[in-house]
């Protein structure tokens, strides 16, 4: 098998069918844009496609959700390196004009089977499991995935939990699941998405010490005697969505927080401190040094001290243990029991921070990029560079291992293009930036 590249945004539609009530229509001939997404944040893949139309299909079809979408691409016609396949359910035409009297243009909008027969269903059961056997009962039995073809990665949640969901759509009882879910490190940092290699329900600190599948550069393209393979790596564009707000980390409790708890059976009211090393040292991170930027206030306290920036107040079971009541009448709740305080605050601000630095990357077009993989981003220096001064052309503060949060595949007629959202929790950078009182006293006595 020949695998002939010529250009790194080159692709290859196998097929693109309609499949309809009159039979199957292939459109690979009249779609003007096809964009297909994946999300760390989404638990299916989205998409949608633009069509250009002299055929009335509109009309001769009226579009009611029973049509599906067949995508078969890969960079090449001879080989299955960076292919996709997959089959989508159409559930909605928009933006429907005329462009001449014979000519019309349609967009339709297409997202995975499963979530259009979640909606169609509500799970009312209770379950003596843990978390990730929970989620892989749900997507067998609610809504009938073949367990071969799950494809993604299923790390085990820790500790057998006494359940019962409350009335929720399948994949909103997963996503329920997964915000309470904890890893061995009582770390509450469980993600559920579908890439393209299938459904995964995994840590955050799995996800971010996994080896990179990319280096990405900022290189000229399209050389004479540039080898197009080695072209992939090479980055487009670049943007900044979000490299630091100290305001949203103070408010959303990256930076120090308190949760408050009320044991109804018990009485109890507890209060716990819970700083930025708290929640990071409780999970694994791509690089070597934290996002955090310890500001002393006007008091001269650190702003990961300061523990009134964010509270969570809530239920919680810990004082359970204690009582002697329990323990001898139901000891077995004890072990089963879901814990608020270990995950209510926490998620939050692990999510928080993950966002906090994030980069928007232009790249050839490639399957292969998708949602939970991780690249290493070697970002340009815009600045100046001196004379004799041994800099670098590399921006250390955004250059490092990245972990892909989003994905849009952009396929028009003549190139495919991959748009990739990449964040992370950490810095390459060796050392964590600390703010000076010096810094404070300026703004007070200017």
């Amino acid at each position: 098998m020949t695998f002939a590249i010529k250009k790194s945004t080159q692709f290859h539609i196998n097929e693109l069918v309609l499949v309809t009530k009159g039979g199957n229509i292939d459109i690979s001939a009249i779609y003007e844009e096809l964009n297909i997404f994946d999300s760390l944040l989404s638990p299916v893949m989205t998409g949608n496609i633009l069509i250009k139309d002299a055929n009335g299909l509109s009309t001769k079809l009226i579009f009611d959700g029973s049509e599906s979408l067949l995508i078969d691409i890969a960079k090449d016609k001879n080989s299955d390196i960076a292919r996709f396949k997959k089959a989508f359910r159409i559930y909605k035409q928009s933006d429907r004009s005329n462009d001449t009297q014979t000519m019309e243009t349609f967009v339709l909008e297409f997202v995975s089977d499963e979530l259009m027969y979640s909606d169609q269903q509500k799970i009312n059961q209770s379950y003596d499991l843990t978390y990730t056997q929970i989620v892989e009962k749900i997507l067998l039995d609610y809504l009938k995935i073949s367990k071969n073809n799950t494809g993604g990665v299923f790390d085990v949640s820790y500790g057998i939990r006494s359940i019962a969901i409350p009335n929720l759509r399948p994949f909103d009882a997963i996503e329920w699941c997964a915000k309470r879910a904890v890893d061995s490190k009582q770390a509450p940092n469980f993600m559920f998405y579908q890439n393209l290699l299938g459904y995964n329900f995994v840590s955050l600190s799995n996800l971010l010490t996994k080896p990179e599948i990319l280096d990405i550069k900022f290189e000229a393209k399209n050389l004479t005697g540039n080898n197009p393979i080695s072209e992939m790596g090479g980055a487009r564009s670049l943007e900044v969505v979000a490299q630091t707000d100290g305001m949203e980390k103070a408010r959303s409790g990256v930076n120090a927080g308190k949760f408050v708890g009320f044991d109804p059976t018990t009485g109890t009211v507890a209060k716990k401190n819970i700083s930025f090393g708290d929640v990071f040292s409780s999970m694994k991170h791509a690089n070597e040094s934290p996002n955090i930027s310890a500001v002393p206030n006007r008091d001269g306290k650190d702003s990961t001290e300061m523990f009134d920036s964010n509270k969570t107040v809530s239920f919680f079971s810990a004082a359970k243990q204690f009582s002697s009541y329990i323990k001898e009448k139901v000891p077995t709740t004890l072990s089963k029991q879901d814990n608020t305080e270990t995950y209510l605050f926490q998620r939050k601000a692990i999510l928080s921070n993950l966002m906090s630095k994030r980069v928007k990357l232009t790249m050839p077009g490639n399957f292969t990029l998708t949602s939970g993989f991780n690249v290493n981003v070697e970002a340009p220096n815009f600045g100046k560079k001196e004379k004799g001064g041994g800099d670098t052309n590399e921006d250390q503060s955004l250059s490092g291992k990245y972990l892909i949060i989003a994905t849009r595949h952009i396929i028009g007629y003549d190139k495919h293009e991959t748009i990739i959202e990449v964040a992370t929790t950490s810095s390459s950078i060796p050392f964590v930036p600390q703010a000076l009182v010096s810094q404070v006293k300026e703004i007070l006595n200017y």
